[in-house]
């Protein structure tokens, strides 16, 4: 039976029970809550990032991104949140890949508003990362085709379709890092939200 207030360790041992295999559940102060599913566009968002990311990662070896993992952003009680994207600089490269659950800090953490509850939701999920430490909270917002940079300097930067984003402003800056976070890592805003190309015949057949 699933416990109605749990710990971030009981949640990461029991989601696997929730509804849909806990796939879009979180833990909200020590209750498990399902979020709504992401669309076809958080889909997309999610796909063109991991490509993007890939290519970076492989010629740059420095750090690793994980994908829906559970940040512990609060204790007692326990918070976990599940941003689309992680991405950690610091101790043994893949440490965390297959975790549900963690509680090292990620560098940067990347979210996709892809709905309107997700969207009211970000402005305290940026404030809860800011305060567990995370250096670069990034919001991609699929619907209005843009993209929010928030940093631990309480910088915010909005880029649009016509803009590109790139990584390594010097004042993204995290403890035990070298260098500028995502440091020659560049992708065209509207690059993010192209449909892939096998989406395209599936829409003129609906």
């Amino acid at each position: 039976m699933i416990k109605r207030i749990m710990t971030a360790e009981e949640f990461a041992a029991q989601k696997y029970d929730l509804p849909e295999g806990g796939r879009w559940s979180e833990l909200i102060a020590g209750e498990p809550v399902i979020l709504d599913p992401p669309s076809d566009a958080h889909g997309n968002v999610v796909l063109n990032l991991s490509k993007a990311l890939a290519t970076w990662l492989e010629a740059r070896a420095i750090g690793y991104a994980c994908f829906e993992l559970g940040i512990v952003a609060q204790r007692a009680p326990d918070t976990v949140l599940c941003p689309a994207v992680s991405y950690f600089v610091t101790g043994n490269r893949w440490d965390e890949l297959d975790n549900v659950v963690t509680q090292t800090v990620p560098a940067v953490v990347i979210e996709v508003a892809s709905s309107a509850a997700r969207s009211r939701a970000m402005p305290a999920r940026i404030e809860s990362y800011r305060d567990g430490g995370v250096s670069v909270a990034i919001v991609i917002d699929p619907v209005e085709k843009k993209v929010a940079v928030h940093s631990h300097a309480d910088q915010l930067k909005v880029l649009g379709q016509d803009d590109v984003f790139v990584g390594g402003a010097d004042h993204w800056r995290f403890a035990g890092f070298n260098e500028p976070l995502l440091t020659g890592f560049e992708i065209s805003v509207a690059n993010l939200f192209l449909q892939p190309e096998w989406w395209e015949p599936r829409r003129r057949r609906d």
